[in-house]
């Protein structure tokens, strides 16, 4: 499957500081050359071990060596209920400007209910220099905030632009939350002054912005400051925490972007060994490991340049760019001047994409190169085109790719993990790879076929949500199929390696009219995290691709906890259990009961799914499907029909050898069938819907009304539709069922077994 092929456009737009910061401290204290309140930024360590930035807010300074005052959320996964792992601060040394983002911190301490936090700041920057004498503020203050008094707001909002902002309100009134009281305030502030300084016009620092309740109007929260007080100073020499490889990430990261922004030079170490060079006005927003985005800020409409490298596992060759010809080609239908042209851009092949889109002309540039593919992205507005124009051309004829072309990552057949702990190994003709990139944050690794530029194989590992925990992979699998129409297999105690798990195929149309997939879903828990494994392809190719699947599957080690069940693998056909039964109506149904070993087909992989079931075979698929409930439901009430004892059977056609006798011999002891008045059972004669019917109620004791009815029969019918078992064209109490009618009707009892409105088990 080809990633990402299409960029994101993407804008940052930003406005000027707005206030006179020095009036707003008029009270006294200069602030002007460093700021207490300082941004910060938390980071989440992925498991492919990248970063990205997770949660955002304000803080103060409250010592002289750095401890820091923010709220807990700012600081906190509430996914996962745990703190994140990597700190950002950024310091204000002069109002006017942005605050220097070069300063990382570590965690001391939170407290959930309070929503407060305590950072420690690191005492050198990225750089490794020593970080300058800080500002700080008295956290101990007398000051009792006061109804109507104005206060102020000092902290980052995302709304307030780059630098620092102050916003000016009143004390309207007070609450409790979670014991603690809290000040309410009209005082205009956003997410990003969560955690910030709020100061009366004394220069008191008096409380902490918390929450906002949007009722007509905003009303800010904010926890008075005395409230935190004890709890700060029990944690003032508590040990920070630090999660190293995150931090030196982080390190690395915005030392890079410093330096870019400093030098207006940037260049990657890894292949392509692209590199570029920015004219003044420009500025680095982002860079990661495989993403770039800078922009020109001093023009009246700022243009954004957006640089992405998507690495594939194979040489991008004919086939690939194909494929990216038909993904492209996608948006011609929506936007009708667009344009795609082979060029040269630099030196380099490329395909130009142009189309407008608003007021604005939109421009794509793919160069492949080697195992990577280049992409740029940036628009011009089009009544600023005399000025962005230019400007973009001064960057573009910059970008350079420094390495030999390579047409193969040397990529290895295994990939392993140590976090969380597993190995898993591609069959010939394939290759896996890590996640090159922040995004998704779940996707540990992709594999793809050689030469399949349709097929697509990724592994995740994520939280289970909070409320399917508790669930059973029985539950959670019916749940998520709940919409799928055309199901093919499902599996609900699938394992790997010990791991417990559930999976299911399903088909669908793709983009292509009449253009069949076939996607597979498979999970394994890990206590409160699982994998997701998912295979989507072309049908056809999908059905080749079952062996290596299986292949894959089999080789998934799991190198976490020892497990109960270590070395145990149990997936399934993957597929259509039997080789007739594709597109069938009742599908889902056959496939169902033969997972769970109720149904079994023919030696030459058929299920006969239109043909008429006897007598004898439909007791014996109630009777297994029924026992199959009990073992699933852990009753011990399940019967033992191989050794059960025929002897004594009454019917004349019924020999104590034949293969249903035990079946007709429970079935006749307690009264589920009576058979005909010549004392046969007839066990070879085809069942008809009203026997069926019968002999289901008998087996699984769902109660019927014990009056008399006209026909005898009637009080069979009135329960099934009653209980919504009849399908299209299956109403007649005589018609005679086929082997699939039967089976879906069976597998909906079963499934409704704990269905309380159905009042039998």
């Amino acid at each position: 499957m080809l990633k990402k092929l299409l960029l994101t456009f993407i804008t940052i737009s930003s406005f000027a500081f707005a206030s006179a910061f020095a009036s707003a401290f008029a009270f006294g204290d200069d602030f002007t050359s460093m700021n207490p309140t300082v941004k910060v930024t938390s980071y989440k360590k992925l498991f492919t071990d990248k970063i990205i930035a997770y949660g955002s807010g304000s803080g103060t300074v409250i010592s002289k060596d750095g401890l820091i005052i923010t709220n807990n959320h700012v600081i906190f996964d509430d996914n996962e209920q745990k703190p994140l792992d990597a700190f950002e601060v950024c310091i204000t040394f002069d109002v006017s400007k942005e605050p220097e983002c070069i300063y990382t911190a570590r965690l001391v301490a939170n407290n959930k209910d309070m929503d407060v936090a305590i950072l420690k700041l690191n005492q050198t920057d990225v750089f490794g220099q020593s970080v300058p004498d800080l500002k700080y503020l008295n956290y101990k203050t007398s000051s009792e905030p006061k109804e109507e008094s104005t206060v102020q707001v000092i902290g980052y909002p995302g709304s307030g632009g780059d630098t620092i902002t102050i916003t000016k309100g009143q004390i309207s009134g007070f609450d409790n939350y979670n014991n603690f009281t809290y000040f309410k305030t009209d005082t205009d502030f956003d997410h990003g002054s969560s955690g910030g300084t709020v100061m009366d016009m004394e220069g008191n620092y008096i409380g902490i912005p918390t929450y906002i309740v949007t009722y007509s109007e905003n009303v800010g929260y904010f926890l008075d400051l005395r409230e935190a007080v004890s709890w700060i100073d029990s944690h003032l020499a508590d040990k920070s925490t630090v999660n190293a490889v995150a931090e030196n990430q982080l390190k690395e990261e915005l030392a890079r972007i410093k330096k870019a922004n400093e030098t207006l030079k940037f260049s990657y170490d890894e292949y392509p060994k692209l590199s570029l060079e920015a004219p003044q006005g420009w500025r680095f927003y982002e860079i990661s490991d495989d993403g770039i985005y800078l922009e020109q800020e001093k023009l009246t409409e700022s243009a954004g340049l957006s640089v992405y490298i998507n690495y594939y596992q194979y040489k991008i060759d004919d086939g690939y760019m194909k494929k990216l010809d038909e993904e492209l080609m996608k948006l011609k239908d929506q936007y009708p001047d667009f344009k795609k042209e082979e060029t040269e851009f630099n030196g380099y092949e490329a395909i130009k994409l142009t189309y407008t889109s608003y007021s604005s002309r939109r421009i794509a540039i793919y160069i492949p190169y080697g195992y990577a593919l280049v992409g740029l992205s940036y628009y011009i507005d089009l009544d600023e085109a005399e000025k962005q124009e230019p400007a973009m051309e001064e960057v573009l004829k910059t970008i350079k790719l420094n390495s030999d072309i390579k047409n193969d990552p040397g990529l290895d057949q295994t990939i392993s993990f140590d976090d969380p702990g597993f190995s898993v190994t591609m069959p010939d003709d394939w290759r896996i790879q890590k996640n090159m990139s922040n995004q998704p944050m779940e996707l540990l690794a992709d594999a793809v076929q050689k030469d399949n530029f349709e097929g697509s194989l990724y592994i995740s590992y994520q939280m289970i949500p909070k409320d399917e925990r508790e669930l059973t992979p029985k539950d959670r699998a019916d749940e998520e199929t709940k919409t799928v129409s055309k199901l093919i297999f499902k599996k609900d105690d699938a394992m790997l390696d010990g791991l417990p798990g559930w999976l299911y195929t399903y088909e669908y149309e793709g983009d292509d009219y009449q253009e069949m997939h076939k996607k597979l879903t498979f999970k394994l828990q890990n206590g409160d995290y699982e994998f997701t494994i998912e295979y989507d392809d072309l049908s056809d190719t999908f059905d080749e691709n079952i062996s290596d699947l299986e292949a894959i599957f089999n080789s998934f080690k799991f190198t976490g906890e020892d497990l109960e069940n270590k070395g145990k693998y149990d997936f399934g056909s993957l597929n259509y259990n039997f080789n007739d039964i594709q597109y069938h109506r009742y599908a889902n149904a056959i496939t169902e009961l033969a997972d769970k070993g109720v149904i079994k087909g023919y030696e030459d992989g058929s299920f006969k799914p239109e043909k008429l079931v006897t007598r004898a075979e439909a007791l014996k698929i109630i009777l297994a499907s029924k026992n199959k409930l009990e073992e699933e439901k852990g009753l011990g009430e399940e019967i033992d029909f191989e050794n059960y004892d025929t002897t004594g059977i009454s019917f004349r056609d019924v020999k104590t050898s034949d293969w249903y006798a035990p079946y007709i011999k429970y079935s006749e002891e307690n009264k589920i069938v009576s058979g005909y008045a010549d004392k046969t059972f007839r066990p070879n004669n085809t069942v008809n819907l009203v026997e069926a019917l019968k002999m289901i109620f008998g087996v699984y004791e769902i109660p019927l009304w014990q009056g008399e009815t006209i026909p005898w029969f009637k009080l069979y019918m009135d329960k099934a539709y009653e209980l919504s078992l009849l399908g299209r064209g299956i109403d007649d109490a005589g018609h005679q069922l086929t082997r699939a009618e039967l089976v879906d009707i069976v597998n909906d009892v079963y499934n409704n077994a704990d269905n309380s409105s159905w009042n039998f088990y």
